[in-house]
């Protein structure tokens, strides 16, 4: 059996897996990922995306390569009621805070694509196609992964740590023994994509038709896409539903033909909402899909996989290192679970909004919104725990938890958003003064180990290492939040804010404590 030595082995390869073996490979680890299929999915899936993703796309792939397969969105999302009556109209096209649109469509194959360029650009991640897991087995200072290829021939990949980013069927999930919550909401939708053959203004952009005959969602699926996803009543045959003369009937209402459109693909699906009780056992962690399945209401199921990608990149990256020891890994369920909770919650929530199938009560819905009387929507999550400064009886203003900004800067003589100007990993930023002039050589030596850089916002060049707020988001920021100093992490949320220059020591010296905790005894790597 051939053998092979690695740092972190990733079974599967969809965008959960290309996002996390890109993030570990810019840091120089060996990481093997198993595919067991021998071509990448050609056809799309996830359509949609916010700013927070968009800004963790931006850590692996450059911005204007991204802008070119991410649709900006020009109008409101909107919901009508059967008789076409907008109910609701969200503004999609505001920017979000992490220096993208609020809301933008894709092409998955698109994305992913350029997605797999990178993650192959790193000189020490292998990626590995048409090689099946088949076994694992966990000893104390590491796991050792059997893979299978195409052949039947075998593999020992002997690893530090496995990640299974291997969808909802999960290989991984399943060795660990593992549980599911089930949240009971299943739901059967016909999704449908087309391209139409020649251009079409579509108004609005995204809508959802509230509908109790036929509950309809129509969105872009990117540029030069559409996407319909139709439910299926309980009387109707999933069989018969699924065919291409149904797929054409149903588009016939939307005026779309086989004269004007191609039709790329149709699939039905059972829209879910559950989570494993267990994301990681020792050395073997589970996310994106393995971990957790999101109906697509909100469309943040791709979303939801590459948060986790990015949490638990940067707490391996210090594990690997040798700065904590591998208990730290708890905080990646702790931080990550809550807050998918809350996201596949709403999305239930939302759907519950959508899914009505009985005249009367969808009569009702649409009278509580149109009455200004609906409840309103539920408020995106925040991390409310891990590793994040929480004093006690702390009265000034505290952004722990919440994502970061993202603005364009200057600095050095480039001008570009700022992870593309300035850089990503671990920031202490201040608009009062460079930080360091008020911390000790111990805190700054600890920090700088750690990678962390430490970042002075101004509105002049005076000094070189000065970053120019050249459109006065990150002065407003501070100025609207009343703070004056913050650390952000590497998956670009808050550690946390303090509204005083003077309580920055105090606070980094809450986050050296954190981290020491993991630090107690002899790492596992």
């Amino acid at each position: 059996m051939k053998k092979e030595n690695i740092d972190v082995a990733i079974v599967g390869y969809g965008p959960v897996a290309k996002l996390l073996g890109t993030l570990l490979g810019q840091k120089g680890w060996r990481v093997g990922i198993y595919e067991r299929f021998l071509e990448p999915y050609p056809l799309p899936r996830a359509v949609k995306l916010d700013h927070e993703v968009a800004r963790l796309l931006q850590s692996v792939i450059p911005t204007d390569e991204l802008k070119e397969v991410l649709q900006t969105v020009h109008d409101f999302y909107e919901w009508q009621n059967a008789n076409r009556i907008p109910l609701i109209k969200l503004d999609w096209s505001q920017f979000g805070i992490s220096g993208w649109q609020a809301d933008m469509f894709f092409c998955q194959p698109d994305v992913e694509a350029k997605m797999d360029a990178k993650c192959r650009e790193q000189e020490t991640v292998s990626v590995n196609l048409g090689m099946e897991a088949i076994q694992i087995r966990e000893f104390d200072d590491h796991v050792e992964l059997i893979v299978k290829n195409l052949d039947g021939e075998e593999t020992n990949i002997h690893t530090k740590y496995v990640v299974g980013c291997d969808g909802a069927h999960s290989f991984v999930r399943e060795t660990m023994e593992n549980t599911m919550t089930d949240l009971d909401f299943n739901s059967d939708f016909l999704v449908v994509d087309i391209i139409p053959k020649e251009e079409r203004t579509f108004s609005p952009m995204n809508l959802q038709l509230c509908d109790p005959v036929r509950p309809t969602t129509v969105v872009s699926g990117g540029y030069g896409r559409r996407r319909w996803e139709f439910m299926v009543r309980p009387d109707e045959s999933r069989e018969e539903f699924n065919t291409e003369e149904n797929v054409w009937k149903l588009l016939e209402a939307w005026d779309i033909t086989q004269e004007n459109a191609i039709l790329e693909r149709h699939a039905l699906y059972t829209f879910r909402a559950r989570w494993a009780n267990i994301w990681r056992k020792g050395r073997v962690m589970i996310a994106g899909d393995a971990a957790h399945l999101t109906p697509p209401f909100m469309g943040q199921g791709m979303c939801s996989g590459l948060r986790d990608s990015a949490n638990l990149a940067w707490k391996l990256d210090l594990v690997l290192r040798g700065n904590v020891n591998d208990s730290i890994l708890e905080t990646y369920t702790e931080e990550r679970k809550p807050h998918n909770q809350k996201v596949v919650e709403a999305a239930i929530y939302l759907g519950n909004l959508i899914c009505v199938a009985d005249p009367k009560k969808a009569e009702e819905r649409d009278q509580a919104f149109l009455n200004g009387d609906a409840p309103p929507f539920p408020e995106f999550p925040i991390l409310k725990s891990g590793i994040l400064y929480q004093p006690e009886n702390s009265k000034s203003s505290n952004l722990a938890g919440q994502l970061s900004l993202q603005s364009e800067v200057r600095y050095q003589g480039k001008t570009g958003l700022f992870d593309d100007v300035v850089g990503t990993g671990w920031m202490v930023i201040s608009p009062v003064s460079n930080p360091k002039t008020i911390l000790d050589t111990e805190q700054i030596e600890f920090f700088e180990k750690m990678g962390a850089r430490f970042i002075v916002i101004a509105d002049t060049e005076i000094d070189s290492d000065n970053i120019i707020d050249i459109n006065g988001k990150y002065y407003e920021y501070f100025n609207q939040n009343d703070i004056e100093a913050v650390i952000v992490r590497p998956d670009f949320y808050n550690f946390g804010s303090v509204a005083t220059f003077s309580e920055l020591p105090d606070m980094l010296e809450d986050l050296r404590n954190q981290l020491e905790k993991f630090m107690n005894t002899t790492a596992m790597n």
